[in-house]
């Protein structure tokens, strides 16, 4: 009797505790549940993952295209800038050329060596006050005909002849 008593009690024990415990599905746990899906469903699910995997490889490669051009405006800037820089280089180059090239001019044609050279080696002498001679050119004016012939006013002076003969 007592044994029978205390597995009953035990029965109802765990049937209790059953209770209270809510059910699962009766697959073991470890097992994968199995869902049967229909050719429809299954087609609209592959469709919708190659769909997924179009725009997952759109934006890969819209994502390279931004990459690949931001690297070749990278290369390219510094491409320029190594050209500005040797391009700066040789005008700074050619403006110490400039600036040398000046001065050896302004030492060469500078007054003082023109009239040293134009005495010492050309021989020439500095013009005296007694040298000098103005001309009043108040006449008339002349003109020279092709074949030698004179046309003027009919005021012939002196001075202007001589001031002919000594610039011609």
């Amino acid at each position: 009797g007592r044994s029978n008593r205390n597995i009953n009690n035990q029965y109802q024990r765990s049937a209790q505790n059953a209770a209270r415990v809510p059910r699962t599905d009766a697959v073991p746990q470890g097992m994968p549940k199995v869902v049967r899906r229909t050719r429809a469903s299954l087609k609209a699910e592959a469709k919708r993952t190659n769909l997924r995997a179009v725009k997952a490889l759109s934006v890969s490669a819209v994502l390279l295209g931004f990459v690949a051009i931001v690297i070749f405006s990278t290369v390219k800037l510094d491409e320029i800038s190594r050209d500005i820089a040797a391009t700066q280089s040789k005008i700074d180059v050619i403006k110490s050329e400039n600036t040398r090239l000046d001065m050896e001019i302004n030492s060469i044609v500078s007054l003082n060596k023109v009239e040293d050279y134009a005495e010492n080696v050309l021989g020439m002498v500095k013009q005296e006050s007694y040298q000098i001679e103005y001309v009043s050119l108040a006449c008339a004016d002349k003109v020279l005909i092709s074949g030698g012939k004179n046309v003027s006013d009919g005021n012939n002076d002196n001075k202007t002849k001589k001031f002919w003969n000594i610039s011609f």
